[in-house]
């Protein structure tokens, strides 16, 4: 019963202690808020309705965005140094067709800050914000009916966790045009519909990690174009029913493992990009969505065209899901090769295939490049004739010593057998008539012996 009712009193301390933090907290962002200045914003149009243009002139003040509400159908807020939008901004709101905040150097977005329950679906709301400096994009920023996001010229420390997820409706596009990207966490987009996804000319510096665009479903197009990536984990990207993916004119740091999980509706497009460091099976995990062949006989066509590689890990050159038709056009691969990789590579149907579409360097400094065909043709078939020539060589010398050894064994016997004949002893020639003379002379001592 003690223990009990000392872990009662425990409990109604740390209760009262947290009620004076919360009570603090509050004072603290009452007070925090009361410093900031409300945005003086003007009507283009009658009060209530129409446009309405909020501009803190760069005036060196923090700024505050006021409760918006009725029909107005445009917000433009702009020219702020510092502006802070708070959860309720713009949830009285039920016309509103464009939200535009330009040129905000010090941007803070609370969670929920754009929440837009209210405001009617047939409205389609566009969400544009424009070269404004944004330290942390917080966790369930938007709510409610919204057509398009775009974020163009910004510079982002953090999108955090949930982000982009809870969108009621469709959206048409997210956008992210010429921005300067810190760090994107897991989860920071996650489980919503759009039609086009678009990264243009964007640098993000910290690695993607996975699941950072995680069940999203892209309808029409996925565009990376002209941007640069540090560094991009395994499923850093899992879309679904994305009919059209196209990366162009991107460079990527380190890709590993399946960075790509997709699944593709019509076609792949990979042209023009550089890859300092990739894995074999970076775009394994682009495959075909299950309702392909419904609407469709033929396999589809992936694009693999002009890009240039740095470094490959994986004993591959590059590995696709066998459910496309790829399309191999001037692949440079910096990293040279020897006799014994590309023996090891002539098993890849990629390099059998296009044997003329991949260049590999040929020097330190990956500038100079031959082709596979030419590598197999002339770099090891020289291996192969000195290899052959030097077998060549020591097999005539083996011949020749052979040749040797057999002439001079001839020649001794030939002496050996002069020297026997030289031994003999040989009657002196004689013509054919002393011969007849000799033989008269030897008949005739012999007749007369025997008379």
């Amino acid at each position: 019963m003690r223990h009990g009712r000392h872990f009662c009193y425990a409990c109604l301390w740390v209760v009262a202690i947290y009620s004076l933090v919360c009570q603090a907290e509050h004072e603290f962002y009452e007070r925090d808020e009361e410093a900031m200045t409300l945005v003086n914003c003007v009507h283009d149009s009658a009060p209530r309705f129409g446009k309405r243009i909020c501009d803190c002139g760069y005036r060196n003040e923090d700024f505050i965005a006021p409760q918006f509400e009725g029909s107005t159908t445009e917000i433009e807020i702009a020219n702020c140094k510092s502006l802070r939008i708070r959860k309720d901004t713009f949830s009285q709101l039920f016309q509103l067709t464009k939200l535009t905040i330009i040129n905000v150097e010090d941007l803070m977005l609370e969670t929920s800050a754009f929440d837009f329950t209210r405001n009617a679906p047939s409205a389609r709301l566009k969400i544009e914000l424009i070269n404004d400096v944004i330290e942390e994009v917080p966790s369930h920023l938007v709510k409610g009916p919204i057509a398009e996001i775009s974020f163009t010229r910004c510079r982002i420390g953090v999108f955090k966790p949930f982000s982009i997820s809870t969108v009621h409706e469709q959206l048409y596009a997210l956008t992210f045009d010429e921005c300067l990207i810190n760090r994107i966490e897991r989860h920071a987009f996650k489980r919503f519909e759009v039609n086009e996804l678009t990264i243009n000319g964007s640098k993000f510096f910290k690695p993607i990690p996975s699941q950072s665009f995680y069940e999203v479903e892209v309808l029409e197009r996925f565009l990376i174009s002209n941007s640069s990536f540090y560094a991009i984990l395994p499923s850093a990207f899992v879309l679904k029913n994305v009919t059209n993916l196209a990366i162009r004119h991107s460079e990527f740091t380190d890709a590993s493992g399946d960075s790509f999980v997709l699944q593709i509706r019509k076609a792949v497009s990979i042209v023009g990009n550089y890859f300092a460091k990739i894995d074999d099976t970076v775009l394994q995990g682009i495959g075909l969505d299950s309702s392909y062949y419904r609407r469709n006989s033929e396999r589809p066509t992936l694009q693999f065209h002009n890009n240039r590689i740095g470094q490959i890990t994986g004993s591959r050159i590059m590995m696709f899901s066998d459910e496309f038709d790829v399309s191999l056009r001037t692949i440079y691969v910096e990293q040279s090769i020897t006799c014994d990789q590309m023996n090891s590579l002539k098993q890849s149907n990629l390099v059998i295939s296009h044997p003329d579409e991949i260049y590999f360097g040929s020097s330190h400094e990956g500038r100079d490049f031959k082709s596979f065909q030419d590598i197999r043709r002339v770099q090891c078939a020289e291996d192969n004739f000195w290899f052959y020539l030097i077998i060549g060589a020591v097999s005539v010398s083996i011949f020749l010593v052979l040749v040797t050894l057999l002439v001079s064994w001839y020649c001794v016997a030939q002496k050996k057998k002069k020297s026997l004949k030289q031994k003999m002893v040989m009657p002196e020639p004689r013509t054919y008539r002393e011969t007849q003379i000799v033989m008269q002379i030897e008949n005739h001592g012999l007749l007369k012996t025997d008379l």
